[in-house]
């Protein structure tokens, strides 16, 4: 018996669709598309992220099923993010599968964003028991996994590495005005490493204040651009190996799974790697088109919150700004 599942992403600026199946104890991804809202000056406006994705529903609905190569009515259920996220970008998610479903005669299912950026890394690389560390734009978190469920030994104490990142692109002026910005002319040659404001409490980071030396600095013209962005990224890092090292040798983990959109910068990736060697373990990496905002994330942990049957029934259907993800239990999971 197989069981497909079509998922939608909208917890932020990303609108995203994926069919995923599960036959034999295997997921397989069978399409995975999305739509993005333009990285602009502004910033993310919730209004205009939930406009763009209500006017893009239809043609990725299309687009999603053409690609996966099977019908509508060979769906057997729905499943869409629940939070965390922006509310209105939310909001036209839940909209979306209730609708869906409807439609089809087939449940939905409510499924916690972050909890699937960590599955579906840690089930792509065949992670038993790591350590995760969650880096996206909203989250920064150091988990493990006891007791049924994902427990945050540490985290950020005021502001996510990706928006950390993404304001501190935003207030040079960079091309693009975001984190990908601060990449690029951090990734210059010439850079040059100038001290900034580190804060390790524990296992837990601190961004805030090397974002705020960080603008005093351009706005005095005491550094290049370049040497703000390439000095930045490289503290913020060094900060979050620095916890993520903790965080390992306390619990002897042999896994480190890095998962969230900002896994797809090479420079942490590397210094991970690095944290990773050399203490026996091994880091887990999925392909960049699993670590950003997508919908394949959300399918493949719907699929693996169902197990062999699909829902018999709509979960509820609410959304959840604030969803953490020590808050659900990881049932499907048995550690030896």
């Amino acid at each position: 018996m197989s069981l497909n599942v079509l998922a939608i992403e909208s917890s932020a600026h990303t609108l995203g669709m994926s069919v995923a199946r599960q036959s034999g104890g295997k997921i397989e991804i069978l399409s995975n598309c999305s739509a993005k809202y333009p990285s602009l000056k502004e910033g993310y406006i919730p209004r205009k992220l939930a406009e763009f994705h209500a006017k893009n529903t239809r043609a990725l609905l299309e687009e999603t099923v053409s690609k996966a190569g099977i019908k509508f009515s060979d769906l057997d259920f729905v499943a869409y993010t629940r939070g965390p996220g922006m509310g209105h970008c939310l909001s036209v998610g839940a909209d979306i599968a209730r609708a869906l479903g409807s439609a089809l005669s087939v449940p939905a299912i409510g499924v916690n964003h972050a909890l699937a950026h960590a599955e579906i890394v840690r089930y792509l690389s065949g992670a038993k028991d790591p350590i995760v560390v969650y880096v996206s734009g909203g989250n920064t978190q150091i988990l493990c996994l006891e007791a049924g469920r994902y427990h945050v030994l540490g985290e950020t104490l005021d502001m996510g590495i990706g928006n950390f990142l993404d304001m501190l692109g935003r207030s040079l002026s960079l091309s693009p005005p975001d984190a990908v910005g601060v990449l690029k002319l951090a990734a210059q040659p010439d850079c040059k490493y100038v001290p900034m404001p580190y804060v390790v409490k524990g296992m837990s980071v601190s961004y805030s204040g090397m974002l705020t030396y960080a603008q005093k600095m351009a706005r005095a013209g005491a550094a290049r651009k370049q040497d703000i962005c390439y000095s930045a990224q490289e503290t913020a890092f060094a900060a979050l190996c620095e916890a993520t090292e903790r965080a390992l040798l306390l619990k002897q983990k042999k896994e480190i799974v890095l998962c969230g959109g900002n896994g797809r910068n090479r420079r942490l990736s590397q210094m991970l790697g690095l944290v990773a060697s050399e203490n026996g373990a091994r880091l887990c990496l999925a392909a960049d088109e699993y670590l950003g905002d997508n919908a394949a994330m959300i399918a493949l942990t719907a699929l693996l919150m169902a197990g062999k049957d699909a829902p018999k029934k709509d979960a509820d259907l609410g959304v959840v700004q604030d969803l953490r993800m020590d808050s659900e239990p990881v049932y499907w999971i048995r550690k030896k």
